[in-house]
């Protein structure tokens, strides 16, 4: 499935035009801005996004870590979610799957949080169906 390519919230230019995004990068863009959209921002899509932001400031402690971790957790969760329902409604639709191998996440490998006063930096690890890594990296600040 491709999606637009962006460069600091804009879209990004290619040859041609627009620069479209699958599989790995496409993944990791859709995650790092679902991670960095506050938490029921979107009318339409009230789950959508993270609440990271607001634990930024809290007492450095192991249980503000492990609240970071969880809530990447939750929005990764979400996501996969979504894709299956996607996937799902295609197939009941005896439709053409709109994703690739590629741009399935198939397993999260790694989940960890640097916390700092001041910042959330989110690193993830994933394997898509086609049996790519992709690493997101995401920092969320004020």
């Amino acid at each position: 499935m491709k999606t637009l390519a962006l460069v600091s919230g804009d879209l990004a230019i290619g040859d041609g035009g627009y620069q479209m995004l699958t599989g790995g990068p496409r993944i990791r863009q859709d995650l790092a801005l679902a991670m960095a959209e506050p938490y029921g921002h979107d009318t339409y899509h009230p789950e959508y996004g993270s609440v990271l932001a607001s634990y930024i400031g809290e007492p450095l402690t192991a249980e503000l870590e492990l609240l970071v971790r969880s809530e990447v957790v939750r929005v990764l969760q979400q996501y996969v979610a979504a894709q299956q329902a996607d996937i799902a409604t295609d197939a009941l639709a005896t439709a053409r799957s709109r994703y690739s191998y590629a741009d399935v996440v198939d397993a999260v490998t790694s989940v960890a949080a640097e916390v700092s006063f001041s910042t959330v930096k989110v690193l993830v690890g994933l394997r898509t169906r086609a049996g790519a890594a992709v690493n997101v990296v995401r920092t969320v600040a004020l």
